[in-house]
């Protein structure tokens, strides 16, 4: 698959995406060949699961955090549009648990995703899935790690002439934030720590910065 093929080149172990979740004490650390992994699956499940295609468009309702990443970065992959929100007209839905119901009677498909660090799904954190819904986690592990269709590059859909850095923010609310905070230093061949889970005061993101060894700062 092209879409990351040159972060894959560079070192495919390197940490591209770093997530810390104030609220529960989570850090988690995806290569770009962990990401590559994601993608292909959501690519694959996009394509074959709910049979969307270049005309489609999906809705993220979500949180800060790594699945909204991953989604996105299949998206691309299978050339399916893409949008952040909590309302718009989309094909699909992907939201948390506790915003089914605002999807449920809007004609979309709603796949419903959880926090959980390891991507776990609903029933099996826990919860109970309601009639008609997707359950995110155990849905997308069904699928392969390796996309066939023609996929494009992120250098292509993603342009930049930033450099190569590790870029620290508290993430995103639309999307430009994501691709500001994420995407463009993916495809600029650096890496992206993001910071969710709440409020974050000033002290806390210089540790995690000095730490994180971050050359910027959104």
């Amino acid at each position: 698959m092209e879409l990351l093929v040159h972060l894959l080149n560079a070192d495919p172990a390197a940490p591209r995406l770093t997530v810390y979740n104030e609220s529960t004490g989570a850090r988690l650390d995806f290569s770009a060949q962990t990401l590559d992994n994601w993608a292909a699956k959501v690519g694959n499940m996009l394509l074959e699961e709910l049979d969307l295609d270049s005309s489609s468009t999906i809705l993220l309702d979500l949180p800060v955090g790594w699945q909204p990443v991953a989604i996105v970065l299949g998206a691309l992959a299978a050339e399916v549009e893409w949008e952040l929100g909590s309302s718009g007209d989309a094909d699909v839905v992907f939201t948390s648990p506790a915003s089914y119901e605002e999807w449920a009677d809007t004609g979309a498909d709603v796949v419903l995703v959880t926090e959980d660090p390891f991507g776990r799904g609903v029933v099996e954190t826990g919860g109970t899935l309601p009639v008609g819904a997707i359950d995110f986690g155990p849905t997308v592990r069904f699928y392969g790690d390796q996309f066939f269709g023609p996929a494009p590059s992120l250098m292509d859909v993603v342009v930049t002439s930033a450099p190569a850095e590790r870029v620290l923010s508290t993430g995103w609310t639309t999307a430009k934030g994501l691709v500001k905070a994420v995407l463009e230093p993916l495809s600029a061949g650096g890496s992206a720590v993001v910071v969710s889970g709440g409020l974050v005061d000033a002290a806390r993101l210089d540790a995690i910065a000095t730490a994180e060894k971050a050359t910027v700062r959104l």
